[in-house]
């Protein structure tokens, strides 16, 4: 037997040895991922025993081990993989974590770690090992979804699929004990993961009361996965903790995200993230300082929580508040500035994440050619460059002239009504709040039953709009309705290009407004047909109103939601679901995709 038959059969060897231990890594892996979701669920959302606590102490450790030789196993037949990870150094930094609490435990090596080392007395502390389990859990979960990616599902189908996958989940944890205050019925607790989820804020339950602090810690969650979206949070992790990533899974992940380039994904992402952040932290910062000392009980820790939660909330505009009466309630029907906050943080998350990232653009430029121009490194532009796209400029305009518009018409229609009696200051900040709010956000500045049906028509229409594309808003969108517009301008005056700015609206964009609106209109129809079989007595306007307002993921209602039945409760389910992930989509999701033939028959006018 020669040297190379002899090397070819060890590589052989080895590679069937790394196939087995690479699978017996992986299975290690998703067992303590799985165990650990539960563990959690266990010991957040029941009562504990003295017994109980004991055996999650022994579970804790177990699971922990596992991890550890599913990661070990893993570290040594995927080397070469692992080493091109985007956060190689935080990886490393939470395996070694992962390897003090495990030599920490009594169990296996009785305080070793803990008695040599007593300033790492934390790694055996419950708070630490949950987080640890849950960053541990959620990194290799997002893996075993990213890898799912390359299977021949549609982009569409995994998109609903994952929106569903994350509902049902809600629902689970809304049920627990220790996340309510008295038992709800499971359609109830599907309805408020549902509208969390698809960031739409009716509700058939009190949240405020309903549910406890762990309850809204739920929602809040859940708010904030679906307001920035389901894969891009699973994508962070699994691009940022795997080594490669199939060209499958990358043009999956480009037709989610709405990118034109492959290369730039994960740094798309990381600016979506932090860009919501951010701007959260902020809101919420100027919320806590508006509402410090105002609301019942009085303590920092309850202010600081109510800021976050209705920071998330505004600017996913889910609209979903802790207090029993939104934002009419007694205790902020008054605080004019924190309706404005909340406005702003709005209209942020409504405009969508490319405008914000297009005018971060337009800024960094702005700087550096400023800079290069004072140094004398460059000379003064002739031109003025184009940097803010067509999208940007449509979606600013249209968002602006609704805004003042709105805000205008909703102080002429309530001045006398809503709005009588408030300082000017009042009138101002409702009025906005008002005409913003109907675009996707659904917040309550006033009981809805008292305005004026004019005022509800106009909100009618506001939430059938919606906001801006890639953004955390619904409806038929700013862009579909002003190509929509333009189009049929177009046909009365008989001209057969779309133009705005001296650019050209491309056939399969205009073709895409009206599949959209045409959809929109059917499901909107459709739900409302099945209500009126459900909810027989009920007016037409109130059951359209409350359809629009899942569909557009608004969350507006006309007192309606608690009165639904379980069939009429299923409808709004399926219509914010189907509002979210937006109604082409669903469509799509569903439809073998059209192969494109070479030939043409000969055309012929229908009568229109």
């Amino acid at each position: 037997m020669d040297i190379k038959h002899i090397q070819f059969t060890c590589r052989m060897y080895w590679a069937n040895m790394k196939g087995l231990l690479n699978i017996v890594a992986e299975g290690f892996i998703l067992l303590a991922s799985i165990a650990s979701l539960f563990v959690l669920i266990y010991q957040f959302g029941f009562q504990q025993t003295g017994e109980t606590i004991h055996s999650l102490y022994l579970s804790r450790i177990y699971i922990l081990l596992a991890f550890f030789i599913g990661i070990t196993l893993r570290y040594i037949v995927r080397f070469n993989e692992i080493i091109q990870e985007k956060l190689l150094y935080l990886d490393i930094g939470i395996y070694f974590l992962l390897l003090f609490a495990v030599l920490s435990s009594k169990i296996f090596f009785k305080d070793a770690i803990a008695h040599s080392l007593p300033y790492l007395s934390f790694l055996t502390k419950p708070l630490f090992v949950y987080v640890l389990l849950l960053l541990l859990s959620t990194i290799h979960l997002s893996r075993q979804t990213f890898t799912l990616m390359q299977t021949h599902i549609k982009p569409s189908l995994l998109f609903l699929l994952s929106f569903i996958f994350v509902i049902l989940i809600g629902a689970g944890l809304l049920m627990l004990p220790n996340a309510t205050t008295r038992p709800i019925h499971f359609v109830d607790a599907l309805f408020t993961a549902t509208t969390s989820v698809c960031v739409t804020g009716l509700t058939t339950v009190d949240v405020a009361t309903t549910f406890t602090h762990i309850g809204h810690i739920i929602i809040m969650i859940l708010i904030q996965i679906g307001g920035i979206g389901v894969m891009t949070f699973t994508s962070f992790f699994a691009l940022s903790f795997m080594g490669h990533s199939s060209f499958t899974s990358k043009l999956v992940l480009k037709d989610m995200l709405n990118e034109d380039r492959i290369g730039g994904l994960f740094k798309v992402i990381l600016n979506i993230l932090f860009v919501t952040f951010f701007i959260e932290g902020v809101g919420a910062y100027f919320i806590y300082m508006d509402i410090r000392g105002t609301l019942p009980g009085g303590n920092t820790q309850g202010d600081i929580f109510f800021a976050i939660f209705h920071a998330v909330s505004a600017f996913c505009n889910a609209g979903i508040s802790t207090l029993s009466g939104n934002m009419c309630d007694p205790v902020v029907v008054h605080n004019y500035n924190l309706h404005v906050w909340i406005s702003l943080l709005i209209i942020f998350g409504g405009l969508g994440f490319p405008i914000v990232f297009n005018y971060l653009k337009l800024l960094r430029h702005f700087i550096v050619n400023t800079f290069m121009i004072a140094i004398g490194q460059q000379k003064h532009y002739i031109h003025t460059p184009r940097i803010i796209n067509i999208h940007t400029y449509i979606v600013v305009i249209c968002t602006l002239t609704l805004i003042v518009g709105g805000t205008a018409l909703y102080y002429l229609f309530e001045v006398n009504n809503t709005l009588a009696g408030l300082p000017l200051k009042g009138k101002l900040a409702d009025s906005l709040l008002g005409a913003v709010t109907p675009r996707t956000a659904g917040f309550t500045i006033a009981n809805m039953d008292a305005l004026r049906p004019v005022t509800l028509m106009m909100t009618l229409i506001l939430m059938v709009i919606g906001a801006a594309p890639m953004s955390t808003g619904g409806g038929l969108k700013v862009t579909t309705v002003l190509v929509a517009i333009l189009t049929a301008i177009n046909v009365a005056r008989e001209k057969e290009k779309v133009e705005i700015r001296k650019r050209e609206i491309s056939p399969s964009t205009i073709r895409r407004a009206f599949a959209t609106i045409v959809l929109y209109f059917l499901f909107a129809s459709l739900a409302v047909w099945i209500l009126s079989y459900t909810e027989e007595g009920t007016p037409v306007f109130t059951l359209t109103f409350e359809v629009v307002s899942a569909l557009s993921t608004v969350g507006s209602s006309l007192n309606f939601s608690p009165l639904l039945s379980t069939p009429g409760k299923l409808i709004i389910i399926s219509a914010m679901l189907i509002g979210r992930i937006g109604v082409l989509t669903f469509v799509v999701s569903f439809i073998r995709e059209y192969k494109k033939r070479d030939y043409t028959y000969p055309q012929e006018n229908i009568l229109m």
